[in-house]
């Protein structure tokens, strides 16, 4: 009895336990239904009105944890921009972000104000006369009026577009004869709507503007809203100007409002003077300090985590990854909540994959990585401060540089005693037999196609024993071998983990900033013997080198 008592006790204990996980399991299997309902409706939307249109987003956003009720408090905000947490939640938000939401419905049956109408169509008259009334209508400043904002930043169609979010969205396939969308987002931005602004999946300009189906329009759009968006923490704030030509004009206060796109310049409004005036933003001080830094509107990251680049990545669309990344320098770190990156998404088994927006990006992680040896390059290595000319070197390594030698003495006694002595026994090189069989050489010369029958471990045309030459290795995890070759692919060979020299060389090539660990080059040469040796000290990528 004792025994089943103390059993009984036991099972009483774990019930709790055991329910809550039920309880979980159900609620988890409750929602996975609510979301597969409202991903099969909204497949479906083109059938229903828009009003059935409205009633099956609205469901969806909610399947998907938005709170609908707080963005219906927030009509000229971005409402609710929490994070959607699961991956099934996340797909669900992809199909409605395909779909285009109710854009379609709205423009059939003529659903959005007037003013929304005009700034999607691109009808430039009509958006600059509905502005020039409220403009009288409202007190100055203007960016401090309820009125001013609300027609500037009213949130539209279940999506919850401001209208300089619709010239990127809806704009792209309404257009009425002689629009010019982008002198509407100029006037937007004049009058000082937000280039940062977010619809209800968190998606800016920049997602739905420089994104896999940018056009030339949007990107110029895009690009407008990137610049005014470097300023726009200044917006609406009470600010002092400073620096000016025009001295008399040092010092007055007033208050920041839009930005203006062909100049670069922000309208202050001086209230002691009356009047209002453009100043270039580096000329704009705030009054009180402020945490806000630059805003860089391609990195802002919408509710699942992404930015544009993940889709043009996806898509490989090499004009939009060229403005993105080598006009507007966008990160390529920028990782979604499901763990992918831009340069994850190019990479594949540790090796950087085809394609043109694959290369732009190689060549951004080459930039990057250079920049971060140069910079480390230019600091002693005990302090970290910037050197100057006549800074001391490490006489025996040669890598590291000093401010003065007592940082010197410091930084040996402090570990560089022991990585200098391995760095200088690396620059002796470390031999690397010939590979067991021929299933470790390259089996298809990179640069001809042919196949190899002989093997490619030996000396490279047209070089000496012992003359150095410069080979690039590549390699992926621990147990995978490294390829190492010369640029004319004459030596070509594989490294297996357990050869001699494989860890030697694979720990230099994982400290290659610019091609994130995986490959670098070095220098090589052979022996009397024909046997390779490689020098792990020389691991570096230089200009030269475009193989």
């Amino acid at each position: 009895m004792g025994k089943k008592s103390k059993r009984n006790k036991k099972n009483k204990g774990s019930r709790p336990n055991s329910f809550a996980a039920n309880a979980n399991a159900f609620i988890a299997k409750e929602n996975q239904r609510q979301i597969n309902e409202s991903v099969a409706k909204m497949r479906e939307i083109d059938r229903l009105s828009l009003q059935g249109q409205k009633d099956t987003f609205r469901e969806a956003l909610i399947a998907f944890g938005t709170d609908c009720d707080a963005n219906d408090r927030d009509p000229t905000g971005d409402g609710d921009q929490s994070m959607i947490q699961t991956e099934a939640k996340r797909d669900a938000a992809r199909e409605m972000y395909s779909i285009g939401g109710d854009i379609h419905q709205h423009l059939v049956d003529n659903a959005l104000s007037e003013f929304a109408f005009a700034c999607a169509a691109g009808v430039v008259h009509s958006v600059q006369k509905i502005l020039d009334k409220m403009e009288i209508k409202v007190t100055k400043p203007s960016c401090r009026s309820d009125e001013m904002k609300k027609l500037l930043e009213s949130r539209e169609t279940s999506l919850r577009l401001s209208p300089l979010l619709l010239i990127t969205s809806a704009g792209k396939n309404c257009k009425m004869p002689g629009g010019n969308h982008e002198e509407v987002a100029k006037i937007l931005l004049k009058y000082g709507a937000s280039p940062t602004a977010k619809d209800v999946l968190g998606k800016t300009v920049a997602h739905y503007g420089a994104g896999a189906f940018a056009t030339d329009m949007t990107l110029k759009v895009v690009d407008m809203c990137i610049r005014a968006a470097q300023t726009s923490h200044l917006y609406g704030k009470d600010v002092k100007l400073h620096g000016l030509n025009n001295i008399e004009m040092n010092g007055l206060q007033g208050v920041a409002g839009g930005f203006d796109p062909d100049s670069g310049r922000r309208l202050i409004f001086l209230a002691d003077l009356g009047k209002e005036v453009w100043v270039k933003p580096e000329n704009v001080q705030l009054l009180e300090s402020a945490q806000n830094g630059v805003i860089t509107l391609t990195d802002i990251q919408d509710r699942l985590g992404s930015v544009s680049l993940h889709e043009v990545v996806m898509q490989n669309r090499k004009h939009t990854a060229e403005f993105l990344l080598i006009k507007h320098q966008t990160s390529i770190h920028t990782t979604d909540l499901d763990g992918v990156s831009p340069l994850s998404m190019t990479i594949s088994g540790g090796v950087m994959m085809a394609g043109d927006v694959c290369k732009i990006i190689n060549k951004v992680t080459r930039r990057e990585g250079n920049a971060e040896r140069k910079s480390k390059e230019e600091c002693c290595g005990q302090c970290h401060k910037k050197i100057g000319e006549g800074a001391d070197r490490c006489s025996r390594c040669k890598k590291v540089w000093y401010c003065n030698r007592d940082c010197q003495k410091l930084h040996w006694n402090n570990g560089h005693k022991q990585e200098c002595t391995e760095a200088f026994d690396l620059a002796a090189g470390v031999k690397v037999g010939r590979p067991n069989s021929k299933m470790s050489y390259g089996s298809l010369s990179m640069r001809s196609g042919a196949k190899h029958t002989e093997g490619t471990y030996r000396k490279p045309d047209g070089i000496d024993t012992h003359e150095r030459f410069v080979v690039k290795v590549q390699g992926g995890g621990v147990a995978m071998p490294i390829l190492v070759y010369d640029e004319s692919r004459t030596c070509e060979f594989n490294i297996d983990p357990e050869t001699s020299g494989f860890s030697e060389i694979r720990n230099e090539m994982q400290k290659e900033m610019a091609w994130q660990g995986r490959k670098t080059f070095m220098k090589a040469s052979f022996d009397e013997t024909g046997t390779c040796i490689i020098y792990p000290s020389t691991a570096g990528v230089k200009s030269k080198y475009s193989w």
